[in-house]
């Protein structure tokens, strides 16, 4: 079975250690081997760990460069084509990926925000994990872009659409869907009749696709999304994605960035930093969380939940984070956090 390695560009074929290496790495990614128990090759790293494909770094770097933006054009025209929305010719990415930035800014949310030459506004953004909140979190990103285009005394036609693009690793919606999402201003009587283009959201729920369309290039950066790095039990590349690989070049362009990455000491390093840092929230709100509702508990469950999402944000911003991040993880609303702040 021939192996998937990089082989263009800046990725000059692998030499015999460095095929190995990947090939090493491969195999145990569903072993889930701590690095520091990988058998040791001679000139071999042991720190190397299984990236995982829809972390927000991994995605930041993935698309958030000016020398990729082919694979960002492709995404985005992958998923507009998809709601039948018009495709874009050229982008331009407004927040590169900056690894020495990313060091002194973990707490920042890692989206990829872009303007086509139409001046359209697209914002990438990946969530491993949430709930219904989510929904109510992706409309107010949406309308925060959209109104942060006007500057004081501007004049409303100078306003672009926002197309908002989540790419889930869980799902969001309770309904049976068997297809990617796209939200937009419809009547409800008839459809076509469209109150304005200028809002469009998408939701790419990866756990619903076990396959892909053949004629369907967005579920192909989707199956893609899913399974990078994956390998079957006996060892090897599932074949589906061996064939998806080899036939489609800006998929094996987005390969090959992942090898990079992997083999990339200060990336994998920046990557641990950011998984390391989410845990720590993820526990820490946990922790709070439990603690506000045994408080909560002689006074009903409600006010529980209520009195510890209050202490968990009040800790948080007596701690300096971003109020995105409250409410990412506390699931309260913006001006709930502010009227906190104030008080």
């Amino acid at each position: 079975m021939k192996k998937i390695f990089p082989c263009k560009g800046k990725q000059k074929n692998l030499d015999k250690e460095q095929e190995f290496s990947v090939q090493f790495r491969y195999l145990c990614l569903e072993a889930d081997i701590p690095p520091a128990h990988h058998s040791q090759r001679k000139g071999e790293n042991t720190n190397m760990i299984y990236i995982q494909p829809t972390s927000d770094i991994f995605i930041k770097y993935l698309f958030g460069t000016e020398e990729d933006s082919p694979l960002l054009k492709d995404f985005i025209n992958a998923t507009q084509k998809n709601a039948g929305l018009p495709l874009i010719k050229n982008l331009e990415v407004k927040n590169p990926f900056n690894l020495k930035n990313f060091h002194f800014d973990k707490e920042s949310v890692l989206d990829i925000k872009a303007v086509s030459e139409t001046d359209e506004i697209f914002n990438i953004e990946v969530q491993t994990s949430g709930n219904d909140i989510f929904k109510n979190r992706s409309l107010y990103y949406w309308a925060r872009l959209y109104a942060s285009q006007l500057e004081q005394g501007s004049q409303y036609d100078r306003l672009n659409p926002v197309i908002c693009i989540n790419i889930l690793d869980f799902n969001l919606f309770a309904e049976e869907v068997s297809h990617p999402l796209c939200f937009m201003l419809r009547d409800l009587e008839e459809p076509k009749f469209m109150l304005t283009d200028h809002l469009a959201i998408h939701f790419l729920e990866l756990p619903r696709f076990s396959h892909y369309n053949i004629n369907s290039e967005l579920e192909k950066w989707m199956y893609y999304m899913k399974n990078e790095g994956k390998l079957q039990e006996d060892g090897t590349m599932d074949e589906t994605m061996r064939i998806l690989l080899e036939e489609n070049p800006i998929l094996h362009k987005a390969h090959e960035k992942y090898l990079a990455f992997t083999m990339d000491p200060e990336l994998v390093d920046a990557y641990e930093s950011r998984m390391k840092w989410k845990r720590d929230q993820e526990y820490f709100v946990d922790d709070a969380m439990k603690k506000g509702m045994a408080k909560g508990m002689a006074k009903g469950m409600a006010k529980g939940m209520l009195h510890s999402k209050r202490e968990t944000a009040k800790k948080m911003l007596d701690k300096g984070y971003d109020l995105d991040v409250i409410c990412e993880l506390t699931g309260m609303e913006p001006h709930e956090v502010k009227e906190l702040a104030d008080s």
